[in-house]
């Protein structure tokens, strides 16, 4: 068949019972039916992280949104998985953080004190810089001044007006110019320790980096120096993961483990006649392959072939083989390795792989020649996704090397794109400071996975009321069930379960049938999360109806429901028991296989209880009032128990239900309520302050007769006559006032009498 944009493509055939399950294509632009290449077993490859700087939100969204799909067909469809995911460890990104960091550290640690010399290294390097970045010519402090001042408001953001790549560059130099001049003064004043310099090192680290990096570059030769970048990188990247609740793929793969296997690889794209040497470089032809022997380039992006600027970006910053190409759309399999890169042994020379190829050869090494499935973020599509088909078919002579390629929209970061140009990256370890991750798991739920997502306040706000939402209904759920399983009586012969029972259950199967077609639907969670939603408001509707006329089985189907579809989203953590909701962890025992020690666990409960029995009997000493007993009463429940993750909910029928709770999640709402509250009453007073000031401002005004109005001193420069009324008659230049003029004047003259009066009634 052929897709919607144009792209060949054959649907999948197999004898096997299929789920149902249908999947947006990114090769076919829709959806079509799922269908494994061997029976239940899935093969899944997942485009891992490059390895050189935190991860941020943008990595959240790719592997956080897969990590959701991946629980639906593990645990809800029940797919045997095999998901493959690389570490990309060597990239051209990384080799320039890791040589640029080891040389400013040796720098550093060979700079004993703050000398003219180190001086002279950081005003180099920001000439240097200067010229580099931001295309000015620069070789003294006077030319920094005048070139400084000439770009603005000391920012840079008039001259670098919609550049926001070069607003950062200029704002690096800028600190460097300071830096450089404290570091001057300090040296006038004789203060040259080793402080001073390390803190006019690490001002200018921006600029001294890529000066160090063009002097003394090519001497980094150590392949360690570049692994040791990318580990520490990976394993920050895995702890923001496991912070998530991102379950670990099943085969880890890293490039520098790889490469002779992407040497052999390559050989046999030659031999096919889809490549070829130039310089020790190894190019790929696509114009001996798109068209040829059955093959299509660029099936994801058509539209993008032959977008010369799209294919260099993904070729890397090093590159230095454009000459090489016979084509400006041909790519590299093969990079001879300059001095101050990382290289291996080639028939072509010592060299590295190519950014593409590295993918093709650890997916293909695991999987195979045909695999089901592929994932990435939707900026990688064109030129590398594409790439790595085009290669893989290259290799192995075949025309449909992935059967699904999957991809994740954009994501937007407080209404614009996040992108590298306009450095809006914020940091996953940032954003866990301020949302949980059940919290940021919830706001990719409540978005298509396939389309744009945006995270800003607005829309996590939305994400933490869905969270309170089913964390209200857990709890209550949880309670009621307690309280009845507690106070079980024995049957008085008359049936519980009658027609609000049989509605609600009625309204539970339905919903499983929503959630069921919404996630054959191409995974469409934000439909599963409103059916959830909504009976999670049924239910809520039915428990109003009071404890004497409820019936606990309901209620309990419908709470391990919503909890078993939350674990399946991973709301829930692994390894947290079957009860309904949340869990809590192994504070107190996982399903009881846990120790627990009794004492640490009832202290806080019982000295919470021992000091509100010395208040009362302390209260009732004094002869205290019901008033100030109740005042205590309202504290034990609205602070005290709730820090140890006890609610005490007072109920109509005069008894309280007790409720269970995560503490932190319970002084987490209770901090955002009181900043509600104290920003409530801010603008309450800034409201009370703006009134009065408004009221003064009125007595002032009233205070004026009205005769008197025209004639106060700011008022008198703009009249020349007035009439026996205090009424203005002509203007400065002595021209009579228009009629128009006149009728207004005389309008709020009319209304400053009326003022008058007030106040002069106000003085009686």
């Amino acid at each position: 068949m052929t897709s919607n944009s144009g792209t060949p493509w054959t649907q999948p055939e197999s004898a096997h019972p299929q789920t149902g399950l249908v999947i947006n294509n990114s090769i076919t632009k829709s959806k079509v039916p799922f269908v494994p290449i061997d029976g239940n077993k899935v093969s899944w490859y997942a485009c891992g992280p490059t390895v050189y700087d935190a991860s941020h939100m943008g990595h959240a969204c790719n592997y956080v949104t897969f990590d959701i799909i991946r629980r639906i067909m593990e645990d809800y469809f029940n797919y045997d998985l095999n998901v493959v995911m690389n570490i990309t460890d060597v990239d051209d990104k990384i080799i320039l953080r890791a040589r640029q960091k080891y040389l400013l550290q040796q720098y550093q640690d060979q700079v004993a004190s703050l000398s003219e010399q180190t001086i002279s290294d950081v005003e180099a390097a920001l000439y240097e810089f200067a010229k580099k970045k931001l295309g000015a010519e620069i070789n003294n402090r006077d030319g920094w001044k005048a070139f400084a001042a000439s770009a603005g408001d000391g920012k840079g953001l008039e001259f670098t007006k919609g550049n926001p790549e070069m607003t950062t560059n200029f704002v690096a130099a800028q600190t460097a110019f300071a830096a450089l001049e404290a570091a001057r003064d300090n040296v006038a004043s004789g203060e040259t320790d080793k402080a001073n310099a390390a803190l006019l090192i690490s001002a200018a680290e921006d600029v001294l980096a890529v000066w160090l990096d063009k002097q003394f570059g090519a001497t980094v030769t150590e392949h360690r120096i570049f692994r040791d970048l990318a580990a520490y990188w990976e394993k920050d990247y895995f702890e923001d993961m496991d912070a998530l609740n991102v379950r670990r793929p099943h085969v880890l793969t890293r490039v520098s483990e790889f490469v002779p296997e992407i040497v052999d690889f390559i050989q046999r794209i030659i031999d096919n006649g889809y490549a070829y040497e130039a310089g020790g470089h190894v190019m790929f032809d696509v114009s001996r392959f798109d068209g040829k022997n059955g093959h299509f380039y660029a099936k994801l992006e058509p539209g993008a072939k032959g977008n010369t600027g799209r294919v260099e970006e993904g070729e890397g910053a090093l590159r230095a083989y454009v000459s090489a190409k016979r084509s400006s759309s041909d790519f590299a399999l093969w990079k001879e390795s300059k001095p101050g890169e990382p290289k291996w042994p080639s028939p072509w020379g010592y060299g590295r792989p190519g950014w593409h190829i590295e993918c093709s050869v650890m997916a293909s090494e695991i999987l195979g020649s045909r695999i089901d499935m592929h994932t990435g973020g939707i900026d990688l599509a064109f030129p590398h996704h594409d790439n790595e088909m085009a290669q893989s078919e290259a290799c192995f002579e075949n025309h449909q090397w992935i059967n699904y390629f999957l991809h994740t929209g954009h994501l937007h970061i407080e209404g614009s794109k996040m992108s590298k140009s306009l450095k809006n990256f914020i940091p996953i370890k940032q954003a866990l400071k301020q949302y949980t991750a059940r919290q940021i798991r919830i706001l990719f739920l409540l978005s298509q996975w396939d389309s744009n997502l945006f995270f800003d306040s607005n829309s996590m706000q939305g994400a933490i009321a869905v969270e309170r939402t089913f964390t209200n209904f857990f709890t209550n759920t949880s309670a009621l069930l307690r309280e009845f399983r507690l106070r079980w009586e024995e049957s008085d012969g008359n049936r519980k379960f009658k027609g609000p029972e049989l509605e609600l259950f009625g309204a539970l199967n339905d919903t499983k049938a929503r959630v069921h077609s919404a996630l054959l639907d191409s995974f469409d969670t934000p439909t599963a999360m409103r059916a959830l939603q909504e009976i999670v408001a049924s239910t809520n509707i039915y428990l109003q109806r009071g404890r004497a006329n409820i019936d606990p089985q309901i209620v309990e189907a419908v709470g391990l429901y919503v909890t078993k579809i939350a674990r399946v989203f991973g709301l829930v953590s692994d390894g947290v028991g079957s009860s309904i909701g949340w869990g809590s962890g192994s504070a107190i025992g996982v399903n009881g296989t846990e120790p627990v020690d009794r004492e640490s666990i009832l202290l806080p409960v019982a000295t919470v209880l021992s000091n509100f029995r010395d208040a009362v009997r302390d209260i009732a000493l004094a002869g205290g009032d019901k008033k100030t007993l109740l005042s205590l009463c309202d504290r034990i429940r609205d602070n005290d128990l709730p820090d140890l993750g006890i609610i005490i909910d007072d109920q109509g029928d005069g008894r309280a239900l007790v409720k269970f709770a995560d503490p932190e999640a319970l002084q987490r709402e209770r901090g955002q309520r009181e900043a509600e509250e104290e920003a409530r009453r801010l603008k309450k007073e800034a409201q009370a302050r703006e009134n009065e000031a408004k009221r003064q401002m009125r007595l002032e005004k009233a205070r004026v007769p009205p005769k008197e109005m025209f004639r106060t001193p700011e008022m008198s420069e703009l009249y020349s006559a007035w009439d026996e009324n205090g009424l203005p008659t002509k203007d400065k230049a002595g021209e009579d006032l228009t009629k128009t003029k006149l009728k207004k004047l005389a309008k709020d003259q009319a209304a400053q009498e009326k003022l008058h009066n007030e106040y002069l009634k106000s003085l009686e």
